[in-house]
């Protein structure tokens, strides 16, 4: 047994054990893909590495450009800066600001001298404040004064009644326009009394004025606006119609607030616009700034016992306007306070359109006092006093006398009176002003034109409508 044994000997290559699958993956494939990681480990370092490098290098650079663009986008906001202060600089300077337009500019955030057309602005100013011209004598200073204006002519003038009378002492709305544009090309610009004369703790003393090199001061006065009821109303129902004499029958303010006329046409038609001296002057000065002095515009003159701005304020108005009353006095409020704030200053005209002058001491009061009862509470106090019916309290200076006292007691303090011979003249005196005013109307345009001399040329003036104008 043990010899057969020895005679089977193990064989030589006995077959070999299967390898396991876990045995091929270590053998085979982990080394590569331990190869592959560390490659992909190794680009995705450099990769990271260059992009690390290029976020540090942007930020450099962008550290490097923001101060130039912050200096870029600094410089756009001060040249914005500088035209916006020229043009509201050269806005100031057209009104005669000129210490405003001065003190604008140099509020500029920069440096001046490095905007040119800013350093140009401000030379500029500096220039006309330099070179203006000192007014310093207000007799030398012309006041011209219209009654309200002529709409349509030929309704006017044909009046039976009153024609002759609107052709004597009227101007049209047209002839108007064009005595502003000779103003303007004459180099006159609008003041106000307060230019001329300062008051300061009570006491009067002449004020000078600087106005450019070839301009003029010149103040306007209209007499009488309060749209009377027989100018406006043809049938006597005490409305404005189509029957009345061309005039605008009332002072409005329209959806704006500006200052606009009612004005009723030959068709009966209402209508709204420029039909007296306020719209048309506000809108002239709207084309022309530089025809106002630092806002200035004109005196507006009224009576009081047919209303206010064509507002029936007057006691008597009661009977035929019952509750609708307190409608035109409130109306009348309303128009005084634009007005002013528009730059116009209101007068009185007396009470009930007389002459001083001409009437007694007794005569004068009880006028200054239906102006007190009456008018005050609607306009408040007022202290400048236009002479009606071409007069003056008296043609000597100063004032004196009761009449003056009466006026005194009254609060008036500055007092225009009638240009005789179309001479100027002013009173500078410790307690009042007193100015003389030419009336500029279709007689004195036609038979006294050389009162005009050198302000106006009045054949150019007077329209072909009039026909023959009466002297008196």
């Amino acid at each position: 047994m043990d010899e057969m044994q020895n005679n089977n000997p193990r064989p030589v290559n006995p077959r070999r054990r299967r390898r396991t699958k876990m045995e091929i993956f270590k053998e085979s494939y982990l080394p590569v893909i331990i190869v592959g990681v560390a490659l992909i480990f190794i680009l995705v370092t450099i990769i990271g590495s260059a992009i690390q490098s290029a976020k540090r290098r942007k930020i450099s650079e962008e550290a490097l450009q923001k101060p130039s663009d912050n200096s870029q986008q600094q410089n756009q906001q001060l040249a914005a800066e500088a035209s916006q202060l020229i043009q509201q600089a050269d806005a100031l300077a057209a009104e005669y600001y000129y210490d405003e337009a001065i003190a604008t500019v140099e509020g500029f955030s920069g440096r001046i001298a490095d905007y040119p057309d800013l350093m140009a602005a401000f030379q500029r100013y500096c220039d006309l404040k330099a070179g203006c011209a000192a007014w310093d004598d207000p007799s030398k200073v012309l006041n011209l004064s219209f009654q309200i204006l002529i709409v349509d002519p030929l309704r006017a003038f044909n009046d039976e009644v009153y024609g002759s009378s609107y052709n004597r002492n009227f101007i049209t709305v047209e002839e108007f326009k064009e005595i502003l544009d000779q103003l303007y090309e004459g180099g006159y610009v609008l003041i106000s009394k307060d230019d001329i004369v300062e008051s300061g703790g009570g006491t009067f003393q002449a004020k000078t004025l600087y106005l450019p090199e070839g301009k003029k001061p010149l103040i306007l006065t209209q007499n009488q606006v309060n749209y009377y009821t027989y100018m406006v109303d043809g049938n006597g129902d005490h409305l404005p119609d189509q029957n009345g004499d061309g005039f605008a029958s009332k002072l409005i303010l329209d959806e704006s607030g500006k200052l606009v006329n009612e004005y009723i046409d030959k068709n009966g038609n209402t209508l709204t616009g420029e039909y007296d001296l306020i719209p048309i002057l506000n809108s002239f000065i709207a084309q022309h700034p530089d025809f106002s002095y630092q806002g200035a515009k004109a005196i507006i003159s009224v009576s009081g016992s047919d209303g206010l701005f064509g507002y029936r304020t007057n006691p008597s108005a009661k009977q035929w306007l019952k509750d609708q009353y307190n409608q035109e006095v409130e109306g009348a409020k309303k128009i005084a306070d634009a007005l002013r704030n528009d730059g116009y200053e209101i007068a009185c005209y007396t009470y009930d359109n007389i002459s001083y002058g001409n009437k007694s001491l007794t005569q004068v009061q009880e006028d200054l006092k239906s102006w007190k009862d009456e008018v005050t509470p609607i306009l408040g106090n007022v202290d400048i006093l236009v002479f009606a019916q071409e007069n003056d309290l008296t043609e000597n200076t100063p004032y004196s006398g009761d009449k003056f006292d009466a006026l005194m007691d009254a609060g008036f303090r500055y007092y225009f009176g009638f240009c005789q011979n179309g001479k100027l003249w002013a009173d500078v005196q410790s307690n009042y002003f007193r100015q003389a005013r030419i009336m500029v109307k279709g007689a004195s345009l036609k038979y006294n034109s050389g009162w005009f001399t050198g302000i106006l040329k009045p054949i150019e003036i007077l329209s072909n409508t009039r026909g023959t104008i009466p002297q008196s």
